[in-house]
């Protein structure tokens, strides 16, 4: 992405609600992240990063990242203040400005972690063929990416969906499961990408809108192997 492109997707996130799917954030995770290196992908406020960080034990490492200057530093202070183990929590633990199209910018170098998570925001990214090349260039061969999201049966069009995202709606940004499988294998560098933990499931909260209205949509855990 160039500096051009950048500063838009910067823009574009700099003005998105940040309490959009605020229901949903159930946080699923893989079984077994020990002794593994997580990026932790649109983090927000820590929270789920904590959780991360005590699911890689003490021989893995936990990075945060936002575009969302206010929510990196918030996540930095409640660390400092909550974790049991005192100062050494920064040791596999840390928070970092970056969108998602733009992960140098965070210090994220190439095939850098074993897995990316992402909680349910990746509908909202500036330009997603971007996100999941950026995602694919910091995971390490074999590495994966776990992302807990909303599927559209039906897709709105283009416009409609970017509109949606600027607005922090993950429904009505959200494509098909056909669509996303197919940016990430043919145009973002994964060797493969399925579905799993599939339910249906409605907007509710801020996400409802009368465009929304008798669409169907599914939670689903899209894994993406680099």
């Amino acid at each position: 992405m160039d500096e051009l492109e950048l500063r838009h997707a910067e823009a574009h996130y700099a003005e998105m609600p940040r309490d959009g799917y605020s229901g949903r954030c159930e946080m699923l995770l893989p079984e077994d992240l020990r002794g593994m290196r997580v990026l932790d992908l649109g983090c927000r406020n820590g929270k789920g990063a904590y959780k991360l960080a005590d699911r890689v034990g003490p021989d893995g490492f936990v990075l945060g990242v936002d575009p969302s200057a206010a929510c990196v530093a918030r996540a930095e202070a409640t660390a400092a203040a909550a974790r049991a183990e005192g100062a050494a929590w920064a040791e596999r633990l840390a928070f970092a400005r970056g969108c998602f199209e733009g992960l140098r910018a965070a210090g994220v170098e190439d095939a850098s972690f074993d897995v990316v998570i992402v909680n349910s925001v990746l509908n909202l990214a500036w330009d997603l063929e971007g996100a999941l090349r950026e995602t694919a260039r910091v995971l390490a061969p074999d590495g994966f990416l776990y992302h807990a999201g909303v599927f559209a049966d039906e897709p709105l069009p283009t416009a409609a969906m970017q509109a949606f995202a600027c607005a922090g709606n993950v429904f009505g940004a959200a494509r098909s499961q056909a669509e996303f499988a197919r940016i990430a294998v043919d145009r973002a560098g994964f060797s493969l990408c399925s579905f799993e933990r599939e339910r249906p499931v409605e907007p509710d909260g801020t996400d409802i809108a009368e465009e929304l209205i008798g669409r169907s949509f599914t939670a689903a855990v899209a894994c993406a192997r680099r």
